[in-house]
Order: C-alpha cells, then structure tokens, then sequence
C-alpha cells in the first residue's frame, strides 16, 4: 500500500466522499421511497462509511489501477469487508439487523450479498478512474491557511454528530427496553384494576345469593321489616368495597404513575426518530422492531396532526 496523499487531502476525501455518498443514498431512497430521508448514520449530510471506503480504496488498489479487471474485484472485496464489519457492530447495539440482504441471492448473514458487492465494484472503479481525479484536483487548489481551518471546522463538526449520535444510540437499546417493560406493567396494573371491578361485583352478588341462601326468610320477606338486619348487613358490605375501593385507588395511582414516566419516555427524540426511518429494517426486528415501528408511527401522527391545524 502506498501512501501517496498528506493527512490532510486524506481528510478532505473522507469529507467529501461521506457528503457525496450521502448524497446517493438520499437520491436512491428518494427513488425507491418517494420521499426525503436522511438516509446517514449521523445527523449532518455525510455517510462516514462511504468516505472511509474510498479511502481504504484509494490507498490499497491506488498502485494497481490501470488494471481493470484487480481493480474492480479488489474494490468488491474491501467495500463489501467494510460493509460486512459495519453492519456486523452496528447489530450489536441494538440487536436488530439495520439493513438486511437475507432475501437477496448470495448473501452473506445478510450483510452483504453479491448484487449490492457488484455495485461497489462498478461504482469504485467509476470514481477512481472517472470522478476522483476531478476531486484531487479541487483539493489540491484549495488555499492552504483557509483550507486548514475550512478543514479543522469539518472535521470537528463531523466528530462532534459522531459523539452525539453513538451516545443517542448506546442508550436507545436501554430506552426502547424500559418504554418495553413499563408498556408491558401498564398492561398488568389495567389488568389488575378490571379484575378489582369485576371481582368487587361478583363478590358483592355472592354475598347477596349466599345471605339468601342462609335465610330464606329474608328472602321472601325482602320489602318488610328487618331494617336493623339489612343495615347491618350494608355497615359490613360497605367496609368490605371501601377495603376493595384503597385497593383500586392504589392501582389506579400506580398507572398514573407508570403513564408518567410513559409520557416522558415517549417525547420526541430526534436521533431515533431519525434512525427509525432511515432504517426501516429496524422496525422488523425480533429484539425492539415494535418499538421502533411505535417512534415512526408516533412521528406521523405528530405530523398528522400539524397538517390538521
């Protein structure tokens, strides 16, 4: 491998390349999908893989680019290794496939697959030998004290979107999961809660039959006298609902409380919300599919009702 640029044009390639690359992931889901999404991992217009890509690409195959043929294989294997291990880490954060290529021919895992390693090849050799010499040239002729600082800005705004987004979504594997567990005792205390009624109701027409039952008497003689008995009877009815009635009010405070923290955990959050849409493969995931189906579904609905008023 031979190093033929300074660090310097060796940045600016990455930072162009992410923006161009960017780019065509925007244009190509804008063809597939009909709409705008930010198609990058982080939130600014670059996709840091490709820019990386072409570097790797440029620095490895450089030396043997006259020859077609290695230079179009080469660049299937370093991009498609690159797209493998990236997709490879990206799984072990949230657990979930962010792209998945299962039902293309020849894949590999998912990952990767011949269709898309074929594309890498053509769209690499298409920039080293077509589009890259026209980049160079521009990098070259950018002034140098300018260019320095021009440089030092990207790059500490490119860092500073990586640091926020890899913290943002670190902690959405954590977020989804307790959006997770409260929906799921949510589910348990309203459970809970109609189970208190209904067993307030059965209880309180037992008592009535069992009584009943005891005295038949009473029974015939409903609408007469026995007031002392009957009101008796109501003093103990009435202390056992009002056992029943603390019982509910704990559980009704307790879905308060859990719809609170619901309420909170659910506020818009622009990085997943990104995310979810960016990579819709996402919300068929096994581990937080349903999660990330609910973050776009409540983003629509947010949008749905700005365009109601």
């Amino acid at each position: 491998m031979e190093i033929n640029y300074t660090f310097s044009q060796m940045l600016w390639i990455v930072l162009i390349y992410s923006f161009l690359g960017w780019c065509s992931e925007v244009a190509f889901a804008a063809v597939r999908r009909g709409v705008f999404v930010n198609r990058g991992f982080l939130n600014g217009p670059v996709c840091p893989i490709y820019g990386f890509g072409v570097l790797v690409v440029l620095l490895v195959l450089g030396p043997v680019k006259d020859n077609l043929a290695l230079l179009f294989f080469g660049s299937m294997v370093l991009t498609s290794a690159l797209e493998f291990f990236i997709g490879f880490v990206m799984e072990r954060f949230l657990h979930d496939k962010w792209w998945d290529y299962s039902e293309n021919p020849f894949n590999i895992k998912g990952y990767i697959c011949l269709e898309f390693s074929i594309l890498w090849g053509l769209a690499c050799v298409l920039v080293v030998d077509v589009l890259h010499p026209i980049i160079f040239k521009l990098i070259c002729a950018i002034p140098e004290k300018p260019g320095f600082w021009m440089l030092v800005f990207f790059t500490a705004v490119l860092v500073t979107d990586a640091v926020l987004t890899l913290v943002n979504i670190l902690k959405l594997p954590g977020h989804l999961r307790a959006i997770d567990d409260l929906e799921q005792a949510l589910t348990a205390v309203s459970d809970a809660i109609g189970e208190r009624v209904y067993q307030g109701v059965e209880r309180g027409r037992e008592r009535n039959e069992a009584f009943d039952e005891r005295h038949p008497e009473f029974a015939e003689r409903r609408k007469e006298a026995l007031e002392e008995v009957l009101e008796k009877r109501s003093e103990i009815n009435r202390y056992v609902k009002e056992r029943e009635d603390e019982g509910l009010e704990a559980l009704q405070a307790k879905k308060a409380e859990i719809e609170t923290r619901l309420e909170k955990l659910r506020k818009p959050d622009l990085v997943s919300e990104r995310i979810a849409l960016a990579y819709p493969r996402l919300s068929e995931g096994k581990h937080y599919g349903r999660q990330i189906a609910r973050i776009k579904e409540r983003r629509a609905e947010r949008r749905k009702d700005r365009a109601a008023k």
